[in-house]
């Protein structure tokens, strides 16, 4: 609901809306290497672990900061791609009332470029 929301709003005041991947592992990538980060790879991801260092820039990433910025820079990628929807052209249209809400998932096109796979994989 919150997201039909924000892509009306996007629309309705001339905004891009710009959506990325749903399973594409922000949390999971150094922000600045774009390279995987083991301890989080490796099974011992726990949202307790709230800093992670990173073996290949030698940095230490604040996890929520690290999967924003990661976040940020996949929605410019796809926008700058031109692959994904935008509410600036009037795509976003609402729902019908009484149209119930379908239970398959939606396509993921596998885009190139793209660190999101279509089995989940990195």
């Amino acid at each position: 609901m919150f997201l039909t929301m924000l892509k009306y709003k996007a629309e309705r005041f001339g905004h891009t809306y710009q959506e990325i991947g749903r399973f594409f592992p922000s949390s999971q990538l150094c922000s600045e290497t774009l390279l995987p980060i083991p301890m989080l790879q490796n099974g011992y991801d726990s949202l307790g672990v709230r800093f992670v260092d990173c073996p290949h820039c030698q940095s230490q990433h604040d996890r929520d900061i690290n999967a924003a910025m990661n976040i940020r820079n996949e929605g410019l990628r796809l926008w700058a791609l031109g692959t994904s929807a935008s509410a600036h052209r009037g795509d976003v249209r609402p729902k019908l009332p009484g149209r119930k809400k379908s239970m398959t998932a939606e396509a993921i096109p596998n885009e190139l470029g793209s660190l999101h796979r279509p089995d989940g994989t990195v």
